[in-house]
């Protein structure tokens, strides 16, 4: 019988139950050292090449995934301060930020496990305190085709927010994935009208959950 991946990673589990699992250094310090299994390395190696490719900074998959057997693709927009070398150098809902507490309560609310999801951006390297222009979006499909060769066994795209719908589109989005859409979670989309963009967010992570079963 094939262990769940919380399971397999018992007693160093690295799938924290609330937000902001980074503060503990520690739970950092795990992920760190599961970036080279099987399951993570080829999306380590991918980040690598990109941040060589583009001469910027591009933060790590969390290893807190379903990493290459990914189901579910979480693609927001682009890297946020919490996602720093300085900081946890990994893109991850167990980071400070409140976009990833958001986005890691929805979740939870929604009953899509994690260990079948990854998350990532479109614009997968930092730019610097603007939101991604046209040029950037055109200049990050390339890439995001290639993530979603790598995971072979995704079945279901989460589309936060309009830049990643912008580029998800200019990807062609041919590729027999079931596609839903919500707000970005973070807090300045959220409480636009939190009464109403919450549940769009649980929901699109519900249907999701739904869609891989």
């Amino acid at each position: 019988m094939t262990l769940p991946v919380e399971s397999r990673l018992v007693p160093t589990n690295v799938f924290p139950a609330s937000p902001k699992g980074h503060r503990d250094p520690r739970l950092v310090a795990r992920k760190k050292a599961l970036l080279q299994t099987p399951d993570m390395k080829p999306l380590t190696e991918f980040a690598q090449k990109v941040a060589g490719e583009r001469k910027a900074d591009v933060p790590l998959f969390d290893p807190a995934s379903g990493g290459v057997k990914s189901k579910v693709l979480l693609l927001l927009e682009s890297p946020g301060p919490e996602t720093g070398r300085a900081a946890s150098g990994l893109h991850s809902l167990d980071n400070e930020d409140p976009t990833a507490v958001n986005t890691f309560t929805a979740l939870k609310e929604s009953g899509l496990a994690r260990s079948a999801c990854l998350s990532w951006n479109i614009v997968p390297w930092y730019l610097k305190g603007h939101a991604p222009t046209p040029a950037d979006l055109r200049a990050a499909v390339p890439y995001l085709v290639e993530l979603l060769r790598i995971l072979k066994e995704l079945k279901a795209v989460v589309v936060l927010g309009t830049p990643a719908g912008t580029g998800w589109n200019l990807s062609g989005r041919g590729y027999g994935l079931k596609v839903f859409n919500a707000p970005h979670p973070a807090p300045h989309s959220i409480n636009r009208d939190r009464a109403t963009r919450w549940p769009q967010l649980v929901e699109a992570f519900r249907q999701a959950a739904e869609a891989i079963k």
